[in-house]
């Protein structure tokens, strides 16, 4: 009985963990694949903005923890950022 309480307890866990990591791959991928298509679609004011928002302290680059940078990119683009 305690066995299976025990296998089940680690099953749920790693039933979340693997969600979790899964979830996690999936915002990499689309940081990587809207910034590519901002600065396929806005070319020079891309870059621009993204000059803008390094200037302020926003790390520039594909991964997951360029959220805030991209968020603040597209809000340049848009003449939200200045």
């Amino acid at each position: 009985m305690r066995a299976s309480v025990v296998a089940l307890v680690t099953l749920i866990t790693l039933s979340f963990a693997s969600s979790a990591f899964a979830q996690q791959q999936q915002q990499r991928r689309s940081v990587r694949d809207m910034m590519s298509e901002m600065k396929a679609k806005h070319g020079q004011t891309y870059d621009q903005c993204a000059s803008l928002a390094a200037s302020r302290g926003y790390r520039v680059s594909d991964n997951e923890d360029s959220w805030g940078a991209m968020m603040f990119i597209e809000g340049c683009i848009m003449g939200q950022q200045r």
